[in-house]
This record gives structure tokens, C-alpha cells and sequence, in this order.
């Protein structure tokens, strides 16, 4: 393995799964493949724009053609629909008990992939090789998988880790700039809840993320983009974040609610807003989410103002939005009623900052106030 590698190992409900991060990380594949040749699920822009590392990566591990199937990224590839698509996929190439599923691409593609290999033959090998800054900070660490279904948010889903996690951020490079977008909400998320200086980073940086990221033009890659930030050393240290907390309680049974920071009235706003012509993506949610409960919590006077307003500021800067027209009451309850997180002994319960590197897990939020704030 390269020297200059980052790598984070875990167990995860007994079972081992390394996070390595570096150049040519896919290279790696070969170390967490269990037996015979891999078959790989992968996201079809990532496909087009990096055909030669693909094929390189294959090279590395396969005595054969490789066995492909190309998905759609974004939110339209995790339906039952695409699910049911994989799994005659899976039974043509005859995908063994001891075989692997490699998985390439965004988040959206790495749960469905994820949750096909922890269902296929009661659980096959899992190996994820996230290409989106989204994927490569959260959707790819801790083992959730998860598709939408009955006009909500990831209610179907399976604890399942995959073996290894290879990010490689030069296919950052690519990204167009709404991507980079998600990818800084859950980084700003991450660095809110357990890095503190990396969020104090971000924001003296902020006037840099708005000029390269926050103001480029939503579908198009942006130039120099790689050279504006330290992207490797961001993306290690927000990922350490998480594999810390996976590690501690991988079945979300405490610490790990702490990651769902903006996440609850995020996706209910998502769901939502799909409905209509305007539909958000997931990290243009959970800014919202995270700038609806950050103002709760200083009003409340749980939270200091100034860096309430300075995580707002960094959010913005990073051409995310922090307001967003409010769904009708009878709607939010209604979504939330559907959220996967409540319980039938506690309900529903909020993800609160107490102070950088501090949440209150368990706060309740009526929607009244969800209705005062959003706007």
C-alpha cells in the first residue's frame, strides 16, 4: 500500500472495514476482494469521464472481462424499481454467497449498491469506492444503505459495511459545483459535531470557498478547484469525525443520532420538494436543516449567536441556502411521522448544538418552531 496513504480502520458490528484515503487508492481493491472476480455497479457519468482509471482498477484484481452495470446517479437510482433491475443483474451473472460487489460512484449509487450486497444471497461481500466529496466524507463510512420508497426519505435500508473504503479525492476534480456543494454541507456538518478547528478553518477560508465554489456555475466542473483548499487533509479529518462515532456505536443506539444534524427536517424538506419544480438536493437540505436548528438553539439560548451566524455565513458562502418556502404544517408532520429515526417509546427526537464539538441527541422541536425559523 502507498506510504502516504491515510487509512482508518473499523469494526462495525463485528465486522472489519478500512476507510484508505490517498492516490490511487482504488489500486487497493485487489486487499478486500474475497474470492474470484469482482462484479461492479458504477455510476454512469463516473464511468464516461474516467474510463482509463476504471479499467486500471479492474486490471488490478480481475482474471476476466470485467462484469459492469452502469446506474444513473442522483436520487432517481435508489427506487425499488432500480433495485429490482440489480437483482436480475445480479442472478444473470450469477454473483456467488462468497463473491464481491463493487460499488463506484456518489452516494445515491453506493446505497442502492450497498443494500443490494447486504440482501443478495442473505449478504455478499461489499467493497465502495466513493468519487463525490458527499460520499467520500459520509455516505460511504459507517455501513448504512438505503433506498426511498413511499414518498420518503431512505426508509428501506440494511446495516451492511463494506470490506474497504478507497477515496481517491483527484476525482474531485470533475465534480461539477452543485456536488461540491453537498459535499460541503456534510463536511460543515461533520466538522460542527466533532472537529471544531476543521470548522474554524473552513469559515477564515470561507471568502475562498465562495469565489472558487459558491458563486461557479451550478453544472459546470470547476477549474483550479482542487489547488483552492487542502482537500486531502479536509476530507481525512471530516472522516475521521465519523469513523470515530461508527466505531463507538455503529447501531445509532447514542452517539451516532449526533450525525443526523440537519438531517431530519433536511429530509423532509428533500421529500417534499421533489414533488414540486424545485426539487433540492440532499445537501442543499441539510443546509437548511442545520441553519433551522442552529437558530432554534440560540434562540433557545442554548447555542452562542456569533457562531450560529458564522455557520450560517460559512454555508451560504459555500453557495448553499438557508431558507426555503415552508411546506404546509399538516405536510411536515406528516413526513415526519415517516421519519425512520423516531421511536415508538421516545418519538421523534432533534439533533440540538450545545456548542462546537457538543449536541444535545435528544431535543424536541415542535413544528411551530420549525415553521418560525425556516423562513
Amino acid at each position: 500500500m502507498a506510504s502516504d496513504n491515510r487509512i482508518f480502520d473499523m469494526t462495525l458490528g463485528g465486522v472489519p472495514s478500512t476507510y484508505v484515503l490517498g492516490p490511487l487508492a482504488g489500486l487497493e481493491l485487489a486487499r478486500f476482494v474475497t474470492a474470484g472476480s469482482p462484479l461492479y455497479i458504477i455510476d454512469e457519468t463516473v464511468a464516461a469521464r474516467h474510463p482509463g482509471w476504471i479499467e486500471q482498477v479492474q486490471q488490478s484484481c480481475s482474471e476476466d472481462d470485467p462484469c459492469i452495470l452502469l446506474l444513473p446517479g442522483g436520487e432517481g437510482a435508489k427506487t425499488l424499481g432500480e433495485l429490482a433491475r440489480v437483482y436480475e443483474w445480479l442472478a444473470e451473472s450469477a454473483l456467488p454467497r462468497d463473491g464481491t460487489l463493487v460499488g463506484i460512484g456518489g452516494g445515491t449509487v453506493l446505497d442502492m449498491v450497498g443494500l443490494a450486497a447486504s440482501t443478495w444471497r442473505r449478504g455478499v461481500n461489499f467493497v465502495s469506492i466513493p468519487t463525490t466529496l458527499l460520499a467520500m466524507v459520509d455516505a460511504a463510512i459507517g455501513g448504512k444503505t438505503a433506498i426511498n420508497a413511499a414518498g420518503l426519505k431512505n426508509p428501506v435500508g440494511t446495516f451492511h459495511p463494506a470490506r474497504g473504503i478507497l477515496a481517491d479525492v483527484c476525482f474531485l476534480g470533475t465534480l461539477a459545483a452543485r456536488d461540491w456543494r453537498d459535499g460541503l454541507a456534510e463536511m460543515i456538518k461533520t466538522a460542527a459535531i466533532g472537529a471544531p478547528d476543521l470548522f474554524r478553518e473552513m469559515l477564515d477560508r470561507r471568502n475562498t470557498l465562495h469565489r472558487t465554489i459558491g458563486s461557479a456555475a451550478q453544472d459546470e466542473p470547476i477549474a483550479g478547484v482542487l489547488g483552492a483548499a487542502p482537500w486531502r487533509d479536509w476530507v481525512a479529518r471530516s472522516a475521521a469525525v465519523k469513523v470515530d462515532i461508527v466505531n463507538k456505536d455503529f447501531r445509532e443506539s447514542g452517539l451516532r443520532k449526533a450525525l443526523n444534524l440537519g438531517h431530519t427536517l433536511g429530509h423532509v424538506l428533500e421529500a417534499h420538494s421533489h414533488g414540486t419544480d424545485r426539487p433540492l438536493s440532499h445537501g442543499q437540505a441539510v443546509a437548511i436543516g442545520m441553519a433551522v436548528v442552529f437558530r432554534i438553539s440560540a434562540e433557545r439560548g442554548i447555542f452562542p449567536v456569533d457562531e450560529a451566524l458564522g455557520l450560517i455565513d460559512l454555508l451560504q458562502c459555500c453557495g448553499l441556502p438557508v431558507t426555503w418556502p415552508a411546506p404546509p404544517a399538516a405536510e411536515i408532520d406528516r413526513l415526519l411521522a415517516g421519519d425512520k429515526k423516531g421511536s415508538a417509546r421516545d418519538g421523534l427526537r432533534w439533533v440540538l448544538p450545545v456548542r462546537l464539538g457538543k449536541m444535545d441527541v435528544s431535543a424536541r422541536i415542535s413544528t411551530k418552531e420549525l415553521l418560525d425559523w425556516l423562513e
